[in-house]
């Protein structure tokens, strides 16, 4: 587990890291770190009174959805790591957005 990322005006330098089954602690010289949040989905907005969830999910929680970000629910829209096969990267949700943003654009048109 991590306990300490080090560094300075220039950047990070290492991490102090603790061995979860030892307790050792040790420290590594490193460029710089990228922070992963991890793969557990946020869904909580879609789950209803009744347990179920608002629209169609896959077994692990994320939103089913089409290559236009449709959902199974006329005009709701899922995008980023909330949607099926997520690439769980800024850029990818940025992208889906737009996309969604198009499609709900359509939608609204047609309604």
């Amino acid at each position: 587990m991590i306990e300490e990322i080090k560094g300075d005006a220039n950047g990070v330098s290492g991490v102090v890291f603790k061995n979860t089954h030892t307790g050792m602690v040790k420290e590594l010289a490193v460029p710089g770190v990228f922070i992963f949040v991890g793969y557990e989905i946020n869904n909580e907005i879609l789950k209803q009174e009744d347990g179920d969830m608002l629209c169609a999910c896959d077994p692990h929680g994320a939103v089913v959805v089409d290559l236009a970000m449709r959902t199974n629910i006329k005009g709701l829209f899922a995008v980023g790591d909330i949607r099926t096969q997520a690439a769980k990267q800024v850029v990818c949700a940025a992208g889906d957005g737009a996309t969604a943003a198009l499609s709900a654009l359509a939608y609204l048109e047609g309604h």
